[in-house]
Formats: C-alpha cells, sequence, structure tokens
C-alpha cells in the first residue's frame, strides 16, 4: 500500500532511512528543515502487507528521491507519481533508482552516474590568500544564478531563485562566493542542511578564472564552517577534474549516486 506521509510517521521514516544516513542526506534534510505539510515538497511511502514502512519517495520542488532497503518496491507505483510532474528530476542510490527505468523509459538516457563522498576532516592544502571569500545575502542569488548560467558543465540547469532565498533565510543553505573586478567568477554552497550532515553542491568557476585555486579556497572554507558546527559534509561527482580536487581537500568515496536530470 502506497499513501501519502504526514508528521505521525515521522519515527518510522527516519529508522528506515538512517539506515544508510549519509545516502539519504537530501531526503533527512528536507524532512527536518520542510517537514510533512508544506507547499515546496510532498511524501509517500510504501508498507508491506504488516504495515511497515518498506519505502519513501520525497518530492522537493521538481526533484523526485525514492528510497528502499532492498529493490522490492512498487517502482511503478513510484513512477506513476513521478510522471505527473511534467519537470521532474530524479536522483538517489543506483539500487533503488535503476528500477524506476523499465517504467520511466526516458531514464536511461539521462542517466548520470556519480561518486558520492564524505569528509571527516580537512587536510592541510594551500588555497589562494589574494581573494575574499564572502557568504550570499538574498539580494545576491540573481546575480549567482546568472553566473552559473554560464558554465558549460551545468548544462541548460534551472535554479529557483525564490526558493534558494527561501532557503537561505532558514539556514538551511549556505552560498560561498569569490569576486573579481565586481563580478562574482566562483561559487560553492551547500544543500539540504541538516542536524547531521550538509550535501555541497553549486561548486562552479567561470572558465577564464580557472587554475586559480578559487574552487579549492571556498570548499576548505565551507567544509571547516560545516564541521566546525557538527556536520559532516559530503557531495557527488562526476568530473574527474573535481574529484581530484575534493579528495586533496580529504573527502573520501562511500558509494555511487544516480541523477536524471
Amino acid at each position: 500500500m502506497i499513501r501519502k506521509l504526514t508528521v505521525s510517521d515521522n519515527e518510522e521514516v527516519m529508522a528506515l532511512l538512517k539506515v544508510e544516513a549519509t545516502l539519504n542526506l537530501f531526503i533527512i534534510g528536507d524532512i527536518e528543515n520542510f517537514g510533512y505539510d508544506s507547499d515546496v515538497q510532498d511524501l509517500w511511502g510504501e508498507f508491506d502487507p504488516t504495515g511497515n514502512l518498506h519505502a519513501v519517495l520525497l518530492r522537493f520542488d521538481k526533484f523526485y528521491l525514492p528510497y528502499s532497503k532492498d529493490a522490492n518496491f512498487d517502482a511503478k507505483a513510484f513512477s506513476e507519481i513521478i510522471a505527473k510532474d511534467k519537470k521532474y528530476e530524479i536522483s538517489g542510490i543506483s539500487r533503488v533508482t535503476q528500477v524506476l527505468e523499465p517504467f520511466l523509459p526516458e531514464l536511461a538516457k539521462r542517466r548520470q552516474d556519480t561518486y558520492f563522498c564524505e569528509c571527516e576532516h580537512v587536510n592541510r592544502i594551500s588555497v589562494n590568500q589574494d581573494v575574499i571569500v564572502r557568504t550570499a545575502a538574498p539580494e545576491d542569488v540573481a546575480a549567482i544564478i546568472k553566473m552559473r548560467t554560464n558554465i558549460n558543465e551545468f548544462g541548460t540547469r534551472e535554479e529557483n531563485e525564490e526558493l534558494i532565498i527561501r532557503q537561505i533565510k532558514q539556514g538551511v543553505k549556505r552560498i560561498y562566493y569569490i569576486e573579481q573586478n565586481q563580478e562574482i567568477v566562483a561559487v560553492a554552497e551547500t544543500s539540504a542542511e541538516n542536524s547531521f550532515s550538509a550535501m555541497i553542491t553549486g561548486v562552479a568557476t567561470r572558465s577564464k578564472y580557472r587554475q586559480k585555486g578559487f574552487a579549492s579556497t571556498l570548499l576548505k572554507k565551507l567544509c571547516c564552517d560545516v564541521l566546525a558546527e557538527g556536520k559532516k559534509p559530503c557531495l557527488f561527482y562526476d568530473n574527474p577534474v573535481a574529484g581530484e580536487i575534493y579528495h586533496r581537500l580529504g573527502f573520501e568515496h562511500t558509494g555511487d549516486f544516480v541523477m536524471y536530470k
């Protein structure tokens, strides 16, 4: 049986998700930050015949994240929920998302496999001492989104300015950036911050400002600040050049994550 989840289900939901807590960082963070009664997200649960929660599907804006303790969940029903959204994107653990592929045929060509990493401590690496790392305020968001539209690796990424501002104001997202000649040229941010972890996302540097250590400088400060609050920085990547930076900083590969954009 599949039904909408409510706050009364939270204890059982968290018990299911925390078995693989870091890989479920997005789902846990969004539940902690936005709850079960929000205009920006919905949650569905699949219950087995004995009434125990077996699988969860989260919608956050246009992003859908499924999770199951194994591959034996009602992928067809989850796919039908997702397919009602014409602009959906999906991400999650490979063993779960791949079960959706037969029911959403277009997924195969949209699949992007990535490496999931965690950071327990930041290594002593050199950074660019000649730049100032700034913390974005709500009024900086439009310029940051515009900057990232010029990053080829991001493709035709669509960002929800209103939602990002809302997350900054709620304290569940922070964005650090570097300016040169009054222009934002490098950026890194957190997403889905929760009580024990934070996802590092949106790392970007304009092409003519690369090889200057800007990304490393932003990431080192971001990770140090997150760790100082007792949270574990996590991220996923598919770019080998970016991967070198992350591993040099202290990130270790702990799993695999799939995105369908």
